[in-house]
């Protein structure tokens, strides 16, 4: 209950909406609670006018004035029922216009959460189980806050009223109604535990589904190029028969819910029945419109019952997943902005790292006290043996985790204290994987600045070697570049990227192995363009091919998360440590000289 009414909140802008709705329930339930005394006043008067309960088909005495009467009652039964279908549709137009609002509201404030984020969040959840959170789960707080919670004051002041009515009319009967609804109350409280527990089962069975989904999506390429197309789609199989045996026991599971109740209200109606034909025939108590009327709205009782109890097995199946909802939204960022931040309008590109450890887990630690500087226009190159920490650290720099010990500094600023925007605004980023989004070659060059003119577009790929194959394609920069950017080879998304981060002139650059697993021709057009883009940059080279950082001011090598060795390629070439091991290793001809910068 404390999570359903905390999900309330999403309904807070649209009070007088749903206010109205509600109070066009009051006016659609006084209508039906109408409309069964109207029958049995129908049914009584047609038998008096037509000459008693025995002349109900064959009138006899006084047709016309019989006809007259039912004419005037259909009449006023269609008015009735025009009333309520008008109502009806504006309360469902209502409802519905609330209800996609909600869900809107919820998917935007959500989402925007998510990027707001740490990326530890992003590493340690399965993408699969983020989407089902953001789309599927969202769909049932809009069922609860919108269809359902309606529904259930509709259904409250619908027993109210009838339980009231039922006893002012003949209270043998109304008590002989009234023993069934704890029945109904037994019979969900027996069965609620179990589908609570398979709907849970369900939901997160879903997110299962999603996570393999989303992996055979993004991993078509690699299933393909191992031909493993049969083994995923059996185990995408396995997911689903996995999703149904669990969807049919929760079906079945329902189904008997519904079952044991409606065994209970015809139980109910058969002695009902029985009673009143008894009251009328010996007692002569009621007359049969009585006992008709009675009937309607002993039915007009149990149906409500009915549909709280479905209600309630909904709730506690959308429960499950408002909680999860509500399990991302409090999740709260590792890296978390400064109240008052310092803003970096434009940075000069001074890196400082003082005595600096990190650990994705308390029990494993990264990096062990860093210290170095980079100082404005530097080109610092980290190399070293796979694993040993070369990413991690050069993640800290725009504050995608923050260090357990130390400090990370940008022009003398420690980086808890910087405005994380302005910080990023400051770096830019060239990785061994360049994404692309699913727009046009402009679209993707812009992202850093959106404001960019077509000039500096234009600009920024030529710089970056780009602007030729772009011409190439028949739309140009228009040119749609494919699920992330699938219509280009490796080289031309790599060049976007570079291009992309010319276009948003960074003072701070990193590159994390970017002329990796290029073929010569695109390795030389990359390394061309990422010598200009490094120009006046203070830049960080994550490299395993020591031939792309000889010429960097200074060079640090890392193993097992510290700085073991640090030096320009002249001066540790020769120390006899692990980057001379690594020089014997790669450079099997003749040294290439460092040029000077």
């Amino acid at each position: 209950m404390p999570t359903l009414l905390r999900a309330l909140q999403f309904t807070r802008r649209y009070k007088w909406q749903l206010l109205l709705a509600i109070m066009l329930v009051f006016v659609a339930t006084g209508i039906n609670m109408v409309l069964p005394a109207i029958w049995g006043i129908i049914i009584d008067k047609i038998a008096e006018l037509a000459g008693g309960p025995q002349a109900l088909v064959a009138a006899a005495g006084n047709p016309d004035e019989v006809w007259h009467f039912v004419i005037l009652m259909c009449l006023l039964l269609g008015g009735i029922y025009l009333a309520g279908y008008i109502i009806g549709y504006f309360r469902s137009r209502l409802l519905l216009t609330v209800g996609n609002r909600v869900v809107f509201d919820i998917r935007q404030q959500l989402f925007r959460h998510l990027q707001r984020l740490s990326l530890r969040y992003f590493e340690t959840h399965r993408h699969g189980w983020i989407m089902s959170r953001l789309l599927s789960d969202v769909e049932k707080v809009q069922s609860v806050l919108s269809d359902q919670l309606v529904g259930i004051v509709s259904h409250v002041i619908t027993v109210i009223v009838v339980v009231v009515i039922l006893y002012a009319k003949n209270w043998h009967l109304a008590l002989i109604a009234s023993i069934a609804l704890p029945l109904y109350v037994l019979n969900f409280m027996m069965l609620r535990r179990r589908i609570r527990r398979l709907s849970r089962e369900q939901r997160d069975q879903y997110a299962q589904v999603y996570s393999v989904l989303d992996e055979a999506i993004s991993g078509i390429r690699v299933i393909k190029s191992f031909s493993r197309e049969r083994w995923e789609a059996r185990r995408f199989v396995k997911e689903i028969r996995e999703s149904i045996t669990i969807n049919i026991n929760v079906g079945i599971w329902r189904a008997v819910l519904g079952i044991n109740a409606n065994l209970v209200t015809q139980i109910a109606n058969l002695a009902i029945i029985i009673v009143g034909c008894y009251e009328i025939i010996y007692l002569q108590t009621i007359t049969v419109g009585d006992l008709v009327a009675i009937r309607a709205y002993v039915g007009m009782l149990y149906s409500p019952i009915i549909a709280l109890v479905t209600i309630s097995d909904m709730i506690n199946w959308a429960t499950a997943a408002i909680e999860r909802i509500f399990e991302t939204l409090d999740t709260v960022p590792d890296v978390q902005e400064a109240d008052k931040p310092t803003k970096i309008a434009q940075s000069e590109g001074h890196v400082q790292m003082r005595h600096v450890s990190f650990a994705y887990e308390p029990s494993e630690t990264v990096l062990r006290d860093i210290n170095f500087e980079a100082k404005p226009g530097q080109i610092v190159a980290l190399v070293g043996p796979s694993g040993g920490g070369k990413t991690t650290l050069v993640h800290l720099i725009p504050r995608f985790y923050d260090p357990v010990a130390g400090q990370v500094l940008i022009d003398g600023h420690d980086l808890r204290d910087v405005s994380i925007s302005s910080l990023r605004r400051n770096i830019g980023m060239v990785m061994q994987e360049s994404f692309l989004f699913a727009g046009t070659l402009r679209d993707n060059i812009k992202y850093g600045r959106p404001e960019a003119t077509e000039e500096e577009v234009i600009q920024a790929a030529i710089a970056a070697n780009a602007h030729d194959f772009i011409m190439e394609f028949p739309d140009g920069y228009e040119s749609r570049v494919g699920e992330r950017g699938a219509r280009l080879s490796g080289g031309q998304r790599q060049r976007i990227t570079i291009a992309r981060a010319i276009l948003s002139n960074p003072r701070i650059l990193i590159l994390d192995e970017a002329t990796s697993d290029l073929d010569s021709e695109s390795e030389r057009l990359i390394q061309d363009a990422l010598d200009k883009l490094m120009k006046n940059r203070t830049t960080f080279i994550i490299a395993h091919r020591l031939s792309t950082v000889i010429n960097a001011d200074v060079i640090l090598v890392i193993a097992d998360g510290e700085i073991v060795e640090r030096g320009t390629h002249e001066e540790l070439r020769s120390a006899g440590g692990t980057y001379e091991r690594l020089c014997q290793v790669q450079f099997t001809q003749p040294e290439p000289q460092a040029q000077q910068p």
